[in-house]
């Protein structure tokens, strides 16, 4: 029997179970997400994920963050406040959450863990301010999987900063030397970086 959302809301608020909590959770934001709630419903199942919002048990944050990261609206609030959690629990919002901007990407990047700007960096797309942003702390896993995203819109002159910066980590030059479309300046260089042999095909036509 497919309870009301009415139902799965008392459920989520009455429930001393986190796992339960979480299932209830779970089956209010497929259907936020899908589109299929009436006018009511839709209010109400917002109010309940600002409610879920401040549950004392972080796997429920996660479950709510997990189940909302594709959705293509959402509360302001409610989006800000996961993205702004523990990197345990904001992880799949950073990441896959077409709805953040760059002004509030940024704050997350400056303040936020390691965890949280290793999440920003796989994003789908990458501002510049962002990418730059992304660079500064000079985390190598951060690092290296901001300069592998072909998202990333990288600046020049920061692609530049990284070679100065790591001139011992070739790992980095190379997976800059990946990257398509390179300015000729950082081309030049990566001939220099890079032992002749291990510059990708790519770099080595422009």
């Amino acid at each position: 029997m497919i309870r009301s959302i009415r139902e799965v809301i008392t459920e989520l608020i009455e429930e001393s179970s986190w796992t339960v909590r979480a299932t209830s959770l779970e089956i209010l934001a497929t259907r936020f997400v899908e589109g299929s709630l009436d006018d009511d419903d839709r209010t109400a199942v917002m109010e309940a994920f600002r409610f879920a919002r401040y549950d004392a048990e972080p796997m429920v944050r996660r479950v709510l963050a997990e189940s909302l990261k594709s959705a293509t609206e959402l509360p302001r609030d409610v989006l800000l406040s996961l993205a702004r959690d523990a990197a345990s629990v904001a992880v799949p919002i950073l990441e896959h959450s077409r709805l953040l901007r760059e002004d509030e990407l940024l704050p997350i990047v400056q303040r936020g863990s390691t965890a949280h700007r290793f999440a920003i960096a796989g994003r789908r797309l990458i501002s510049g301010r962002v990418a730059e942003a992304l660079c500064r702390p000079g985390e190598r896993t951060v690092l290296k999987r901001l300069v592998a995203n072909e998202g990333a819109a990288i600046p020049e002159a920061t692609l530049h900063w990284l070679l100065d910066r790591f001139p011992e980590l070739p790992e980095i030059a190379e997976a800059i030397g990946r990257r398509r479309l390179l300015p000729v300046s950082v081309v030049s260089r990566l001939f220099d970086a890079i032992p002749a042999r291990r510059v990708p095909e790519r770099a080595a036509r422009g």
